[in-house]
């Protein structure tokens, strides 16, 4: 189930001032109640660097990759060796140098040992078919030669001999391992999770469980030099692109070279939004810890170069205390977090609690995955909870507004559109799911009132997925079971968030043919959070279950002013233009900005639609034309047949 909020507070002793009645007391971002040698310290000597799309962060991972002097560690959800990494050329691939001839490059010097952990399970099982459909390892032997059906063969030879030559020793320095989801861990990290969850969906979580983490660590047996990433960005070529997202960027590559865009087939790969945050300074050892527990489960066989001995018992000698930060170099408090269900570890998901609870001005989220209603129950909870206690404290102005700004893509796929409709549909925005909604509506009529508001068990209606058609008794479709479980849901008015002082915009992403007036979505990869320009979380995780509990996911949380501020107003800058920033910060420059974009969003969405004229930047208001079908059952991330997955 969600955190106990009371597990994570930290106890604090103030003292009231009996004049004025009052009392000073700093409030709590991070995990304290988490923070142990070893395991989840917080550390004020971090020095950070936030990083907007791969065209800006994978120059200086090659560029520290290259000056490493023993150790590249890389954790990857998907690895593609024929991912060009630094500025492109506009024209064929390659059109600049190779993830697969960087690694190559830096073996034969055999000075770095090279470290790759990737998520691949073999043999027949559910997890193994879903990561084939997902292809995260271009020209992989698991998936089956390519060359022949690719029309980029050249591209295609390249990724299947750089794997036959690092499977079979012939890269040297180079050691792969893999790692697949434990569906007994799963099973466990499931338990206390209160949602109700099908049998088709709880069996999605446990058996097709993945390790989406995609942290890289340089040298880090040389503390004085040693640097760290933790990003949303995958190493597959398809989550390249620049800030300028530009409609269709000939450096992106051919649609054989990565996802295609289903929506425009003939364009080169969509337009990718994401971030990296470079890291230095104590928090690295997290970093280590993270890397050295994975890399020593998993199994060897896969190692042309077998390691004898364990790797966290050949660094336990190195003490945080030992990553120096350069003269003058400003400091950031940091705490890295993960889900890790081999560890029992879920303090993403309490992270994402315990910040929201703080907030008081406002909420920036932009993520890919925005299909977990929980946790805008949670954000509700907590403003109800501030209401009442600035009322009872006899406060004599109205609760100032929470400002929420909710960047999103459409839902992947068909069948995550119920999980989404129900996470916007708690922030009082179900009807930009129009289709969906009208549904929902319907149902809703036909649904007796429960004795309890909100409290309607949709399971009385929705009966258990029966056989492999998912054919419901009583001839109801599984379809009709999402929508039937959404209408049970306590519907969210704006008189309610008013209540809460709740402000809501949901947003997505659009760019525009510089030669016409088409337009065509930015798909957000970005796992990414900010809160009154003090937090930042940036990671993996995305804000869904299998993110929060299931797959294992590595985020990194500052808290710092400077920090937090500059990336909120680079971030909507870019997305909103520079007069959108946010300004300061304040609470009145906050209010209006909210206001502002939401503006610019309906202006721009009519144009998406097909008024005549030119969007200005990219933020659109979101919506979703899709209805129920019978993909919709809720399977959280289970490719479809004919789809790719994107993870």
């Amino acid at each position: 189930m969600p955190p106990k909020m009371q597990d994570l507070f930290r106890t604090e002793t103030t003292h009231v001032d009996e004049v004025n009645r009052r009392a000073s007391m700093s409030r709590q971002w991070l995990l304290e109640q988490r923070n142990k040698p070893g395991d989840h310290p917080i550390s004020v000597d971090n020095h950070l660097a936030f990083h907007i799309c791969a065209s800006h962060a994978f120059p200086h991972i090659v560029a520290d990759m290259q000056a490493a002097k023993k150790s590249i560690d890389i954790i990857c959800w998907g690895f593609d060796p024929g991912m060009e990494l630094l500025p492109r050329k506009d024209g064929e691939w390659p059109r600049s140098l190779t993830y697969g001839d960087l690694l190559r490059q830096i073996g034969e010097q055999k000075i770095v040992t090279v470290r790759l952990l990737l998520w691949l399970a073999e043999g027949r099982s559910p997890s193994a078919w879903a990561g084939r459909m997902a292809h995260n390892l271009y020209g992989h032997p698991h998936w089956g030669k390519t060359g022949k059906s690719d029309p980029n063969i050249i591209r295609a030879k390249f990724c299947e001999q750089w794997w036959d030559d690092a499977l079979n020793g012939r890269i040297p320095n180079l050691h792969v391992r893999y790692r697949a989801g434990d569906p007994a861990a799963v099973e466990a990290s499931l338990i206390d999770e209160a949602q109700k969850l099908t049998v088709v969906e709880k069996g999605g979580l446990k058996n097709v469980s993945t390790h989406h983490q995609k942290p890289i660590l340089i040298d880090y047996e040389l503390p004085e030099q040693a640097i760290g990433y933790v990003m949303g960005l995958n190493s597959t070529t398809d989550y390249w692109d620049t800030p300028e997202h530009a409609y269709n960027d000939f450096r992106r590559g051919h649609a054989s070279e990565g996802g295609a865009d289903k929506h425009n087939p003939a364009l080169r790969l969509k337009p990718f939004r994401d971030y990296a945050i470079r890291v230095r300074g104590h928090t690295l050892h997290c970093l280590n810890r993270n890397f050295v527990t994975a890399w020593d489960r998993a199994p060897r066989n896969a190692d042309p170069f077998p390691e004898t001995g364990n790797l966290q018992l050949l660094r336990q000698a190195i003490a945080p205390a030992s990553f120096v930060l350069p003269s003058g170099a400003e400091r950031q408090l940091a705490q890295i977090v993960r889900t890790q269900p081999e560890e029992g570890d879920k303090t993403i998901q309490e992270a994402y609690w315990l910040a929201t609870s703080q907030a008081r001005n406002y909420v920036y989220i932009e993520n890919q995955y925005f299909q977990y209603a929980e946790w805008a129950v949670h954000l509700k909870d907590m403003r109800r909870r501030y209401a009442k206690g600035m009322r009872d404290a006899g406060c004599s102005t109205d609760v100032p507004n929470l400002y929420v700004f909710i960047v999103i893509p459409e839902a992947e796929r068909a069948n995550m559109v119920p999980r989404t409709y129900d996470t916007v549909a708690e922030l009082g925005q179900g009807h930009t799911m129009a289709t969906y909604d009208a549904a929902v509506q319907k149902q809703r009529k036909l649904m007796p009132a429960p004795e309890v508001p909100g409290q309607l068990d949709f399971m009385q209606y929705a009966l258990p997925v029966i056989g492999p058609l998912n054919v419901l008794r009583a001839g109801r479709s599984a379809a009709h079971a999402d929508v039937i479980a959404s209408a049970a849901r306590k519907q969210v008015s704006k008189a309610d968030l008013d209540e809460m002082g709740l402000k809501v915009l949901i947003a997505k992403l659009y760019t525009q043919d510089p030669e016409s007036e088409k337009c065509r979505e930015i798909y957000i990869h970005s796992k990414l959070m900010i809160i009154d320009d003090v937090f930042v979380t940036l990671g993996s995780a995305n804000m869904n279950l299998r993110s929060m509990a299931v797959d294992s996911e590595i985020n990194i949380n500052c808290v710092h002013h400077n920090f937090a501020k500059d990336a909120r107003r680079r971030v909507w800058g870019n997305l909103a233009g520079e007069d959108l920033d946010g300004g300061d910060g304040s609470a009145l420059h906050i209010q209006q900005t909210h206001g502002d974009w939401m503006n610019k969003m309906k202006d721009n969405a009519a144009i998406v639609k097909g008024k005549p004229g030119r969007i200005e930047d990219f933020i659109t208001t979101y919506s979703d034309p899709r209805g129920t079908s019978l993909t919709n059952v809720r399977l959280a991330k289970v490719p479809a047949v004919d789809d790719k997955a994107t993870a």
